[in-house]
């Protein structure tokens, strides 16, 4: 497995794959001659080849040194890290479990894997995925524990004076890449949510914009920010929603209208605010067609009291704080509700003071709270 550039690209490309029997994973040592990593552990891996896509090099690597035939199907793509080892160039690797491939469910089933390359490998070891030994490559333990916690794409860029081996530091060189929705919908249904799609076909966000006067302000929600720069989040039968609502004769303006349904719905009383400009919402399925507008600001949490009935329907609101990126996507909102998300964490910084949060993390708020925040727990 030593880098190869890929045509076309000036960066290696490599495949690795995760062969799980039972509760271990298989590793490969490879030979204490070999040119890259000696002695060390590694997955099933190798370079693609020119012409090749990187699922038929995933079957014929696993196929070459192990004996083990998979179909393509069998493959499940778990990770792509772009890796900087110490010495040579970047590279790319793509890391796919194996499903149900021949012996996998039962480890007392007759071994049908060998080491099909003596000459590049020592000896198959078989280990517990949860607590890998250290003689791996850093690279493949990087990658291992990325896949374990869930990051689907990532960096693990190494200095000059780094190990090649696992030192008990490949974590620290890591760097997930946030991905899209598709990796929130089990936090999701851990957490009993559903994401809040746009009622409305098209909702173009205006940054910044007034409100031209010829739009009527259907509702006024807000990007509402903890000292820690998480934001809330609440839930009404598992829908999630910026706090807010629909605008009420009563109310003065659009950031009264905000204070109010924030006050009914979290008990969250607001502090300073900024205004970030609306949604200008063309169909408004839920106005009867007629094109409006949905305000937008940022705002300082002050305190949150205990949840209450909101008198609009009678039930209790859940609430959640979390980082406004992750908030993001857990509504299901997209590129824009993501650029939406940074405008807000923008303007909170940058008008109100409020520090640009430090984690991903995600904590529901007791419904008796009454004191100012909860502790920070991670997600």
């Amino acid at each position: 497995m030593e880098p190869t550039a890929h045509p076309g690209t000036g960066c290696p490309v490599d495949v690795h794959v995760l062969l799980h029997r039972g509760p271990r994973l298989l590793l490969l040592r490879r030979s204490r001659t070999s040119p890259y990593a000696p002695g060390l552990l590694c997955l099933p891996s190798g370079k693609v080849e020119p012409g090749e896509d990187v699922v038929t090099a995933a079957v014929r690597e696993v196929a070459e040194e192990t004996g083990v035939v998979l179909h393509p199907t069998m493959l499940r793509c778990d990770l792509v890290l772009q890796h900087r080892p110490p010495q040579g160039p970047l590279r790319i690797g793509w890391f796919f479990t194996a499903e149900g491939w021949p012996g996998a469910r039962d480890p007392a089933t007759p071994d049908t894997v060998r080491n099909a390359e003596p000459h590049k490998h020592d000896e198959l070891v078989w280990v517990d995925p949860d607590d890998p030994p250290h003689d791996l490559v850093a690279y493949t333990r990087a990658a291992l524990d990325a896949i374990r916690a869930g990051t689907p794409y990532a960096l693990h860029l190494q200095q000059p004076h780094d190990t090649v081996h696992d030192d008990g530091n490949a974590w620290q060189r890591l760097a997930a890449i946030r991905a899209g929705d598709h990796g929130n919908e089990p936090l999701r249904r851990e957490l009993g949510l559903r994401a809040a799609p746009r009622m409305g076909r098209r909702w173009v966000w205006q940054p910044d914009e007034p409100v031209p006067g010829s739009l009527r302000v259907a509702q006024s929600s807000g990007w509402l920010f903890a000292d820690d720069g998480r934001v809330l989040l609440v839930a009404d039968q598992g829908m999630l929603a910026l706090p807010g609502g629909g605008t009420e004769d009563e109310d003065g303006d659009a950031l009264a209208t905000l204070t109010r349904e924030a006050y009914e719905e979290a008990g969250a009383v607001l502090g300073a605010s900024t205004y970030l400009g609306y949604l200008h919402d063309h169909d408004a399925l839920v106005h009867g067609g007629t094109p409006v507008a949905r305000a937008r600001y940022a705002a300082r949490l002050t305190r949150l009291g205990p949840a209450r009935p909101d008198p609009a329907t009678g039930r209790e609101w859940r609430r959640f704080l979390v980082d406004p990126a992750t908030a993001a996507d857990l509504l299901g909102w997209g590129p824009d509700g993501l650029r939406e998300a940074r405008s807000a964490q923008r303007g909170a910084h940058e008008v109100l003071g409020v520090p640009i949060a430090g984690d991903r993390s995600v904590v529901e708020v007791p419904r008796d709270r009454a004191a100012p925040w909860p502790q920070r727990t991670n997600g």
